[in-house]
């Protein structure tokens, strides 16, 4: 009788943890789409009036009162800025 006990129990805590592997992937996806597009947008002007600084362990982001938004990015991802110059690399 105990085993039939403990046997039903282990069975439905298998179902649960079944039921539980959902996939939670989406949202740092989700997410590190987003900061792509940041980076994105701030490179090319598209985002005025903030400050934008990135480094290769996240991208900081400052309003003009001086508030900061600090993004981690991935190990996986890297950002790679390369200015064209002729006299200097930045106006």
């Amino acid at each position: 009788m105990k085993f039939k006990i403990l046997g039903m129990v282990f069975l439905a805590a298998g179902f649960l943890a079944g039921c539980n592997s959902g996939d939670n992937t989406a949202e740092p996806e989700k997410q590190m789409q987003n900061i792509k597009e940041l980076v994105s947008d701030y490179s090319t002007g598209k985002i005025e009036g903030n400050t934008a600084s990135i480094t290769a362990k996240e991208l900081v982001i400052a309003d003009k009162a001086g508030n900061k938004q600090v993004y981690d990015i991935s190990a996986e991802d890297f950002f790679v800025s390369i200015a064209p110059y002729e006299n200097q690399t930045h106006p």
